[in-house]
């Protein structure tokens, strides 16, 4: 979905509005990509710590024994 989003967005840019500049459109178009990425690591972000001691577990237990 946010690929989409961005393809949609590139997509527009190639066509461009004449209400916005090329410099005013170029701005928007980082706007869009730099929220997605935002909203692509959040979860991440959130769900890392409460899964931290699982992770944790899996590299004691693999790790060699000397």
């Amino acid at each position: 979905m946010l690929q989409q989003i961005l393809l949609a967005n590139q997509t527009n840019q190639m066509g461009q509005d004449s209400a916005l500049s090329g410099v005013e459109a170029q701005q928007f178009a980082d706007q869009i990509k730099y929220g997605v990425i935002i909203v692509a690591t959040l979860p991440l972000l959130v769900i890392y710590p409460f899964l931290q001691k699982y992770f944790e577990k899996g590299v004691m237990v693999g790790a060699v024994k000397g």
